[in-house]
């Protein structure tokens, strides 16, 4: 999205500023007027998504070359569950639509011999009929939907293949390519940043073709590793902390200005 490169400032002098790259919001942008507003204005640079994009491309792939059983197993395990999840569901539901479809087809018979016997007339027979045959067409396309998507769960369990096929195409993860986003990418979801711990952290979740959204495993971080962490942890503090000083006795400094200045007019 582009932004002006220029600004008035408070004293009406007009700086200029490098323009800002950045991805927003999608759904905040495309929800309309202030009342309608889904979502939040949130943003993220350009830059840092291209870097994590490359970067789970990059931790995954490498993953899948050393460790190609592990890489199976996890993504068919996965897959599994929510298959036999969904699987239960579907047959729970065309078990469901099959009793009805024999309920109906006992209730087309029943008026059939009514209307024969006279006991229904000619226009209640074709209302009835024609809102049983209704329910029933839409009963069929139903259980026809949900065998399909049954018959597809087989395919899923070949994805980890397919991915595994892509991977071997590439040599080189040291830059990111149009090609490979296209290849790789299925979707980027990027929520709203979180100050509440007193850093800036931004959750952003990157789903890959075939396998959605993979967590490679990562070992137990050694105790060098948390002390180093520490150490950066109060680093960034101490910088943010001298950054606020600084600000502060700016702010301070122009408003002595100000006030100087104030003074000498009215003298």
């Amino acid at each position: 999205m582009p932004y002006p490169t220029s600004y008035v400032n408070k004293k009406g002098y007009v700086c200029n500023k490098p323009p800002k790259d950045v991805y927003t919001c999608s759904t905040y942008n495309l929800t309309g007027k202030k009342y309608n507003r889904q979502c939040t204005g949130h943003q993220i640079r350009t830059l840092v998504i291209q870097e994590l994009a490359l970067e789970a491309i990059k931790s995954v792939s490498v993953f899948v070359k050393s460790n190609e059983a592990e890489f199976i197993k996890q993504v068919r395990e996965t897959s599994a569950i929510k298959q036999e999840e969904a699987a239960k569901s579907h047959k729970r539901k065309m078990a469901k639509e099959q009793k009805r479809i024999g309920e109906l087809n006992t209730l087309i018979r029943r008026i059939y011999e009514d209307n024969v016997n006279g006991k229904l007339t000619d226009k209640r027979f074709e209302v009835l009929s024609q809102e049983y045959e209704q329910e029933q067409a839409e009963l069929e396309q139903s259980m026809e939907r949900l065998q399909g998507e049954l018959d597809s769960f087989h395919a899923d369990s070949l994805k980890a293949d397919k991915f595994i096929e892509l991977v071997q195409k590439y040599t080189d993860f040291s830059e990111l390519t149009p090609t490979m986003i296209h290849e790789f990418i299925e979707k980027i979801v990027v929520h709203e940043a979180d100050k509440s711990s007193g850093e800036r952290s931004q959750k952003v979740d990157i789903y890959l073709n075939f396998i959605g959204k993979f967590e490679v495993p990562i070992p137990e971080p050694t105790a060098e590793e948390i002390a180093a962490e520490e150490k950066a942890r109060r680093k960034r503090e101490q910088r943010r902390e001298a950054q606020r000083r600084y600000a502060a006795k700016q702010k301070q400094k122009e408003q002595e200005q100000e006030e100087k200045a104030r003074k000498k007019k009215i003298a």
